[in-house]
């Protein structure tokens, strides 16, 4: 009888589990904003925080913690998503990754005022490209269907447009 190694299956174990944890753990990593004192600067052993804009250091590291949690809970998923589709999860990280980039550039007057519409359009116009091939080639799988002259006749441009 031959005997399988289980290191892959610990490994795979090991993985979820921190992933896991990670998840169960993020409502406390979210509340870790009420640890920052309500005043305008935030001085510790480490390092020394100036609210600036919010001035109010844990409403700072509060809107911080409400856009970076979103983004992060998005990153999980789109690593361990295993459907055709997961492509389509870089749309939403995008929204929040700029969310998070304009909570950190405090010195913005104005925050989700739908300005980053302009840089996520090519993000949406990218991924959903990348997800329309995933199907198409799920879709050949699952059908028996040879779109590989299809996927020729995209690659390569046209004769009779250069003749």
């Amino acid at each position: 009888m031959l005997r399988k190694s289980k290191k892959p299956k610990s490994a795979y174990l090991l993985a979820g589990s921190l992933v896991a944890v990670i998840l169960a753990i993020t409502p406390y990593f979210f509340y870790t904003y009420e640890v920052v004192p309500p005043t305008l600067v935030w001085d510790n052993f480490f390092f020394k925080y100036n609210s600036g804009w919010y001035e109010d250091a844990q409403v700072s590291f509060w809107t911080l913690m409400a856009k970076f949690i979103p983004f992060y809970l998005m990153v999980i998923w789109f690593l361990t998503c295993k459907h055709w589709w997961y492509h389509c999860i870089i749309i939403p990280m995008a929204m929040f990754g700029f969310q998070l980039y304009s909570a950190i550039n405090d010195d913005l007057e104005f925050m989700d005022e739908g300005d980053e519409l302009k840089y996520i359009v090519p993000v949406v116009i990218a991924s959903l490209s990348m997800s329309y091939l995933a199907r198409t080639k799920v879709f050949d799988k699952i059908n028996n269907i040879d779109i590989s002259e299809i996927e020729d006749g995209i690659k390569k441009p046209s004769d009779k447009f250069f003749k």
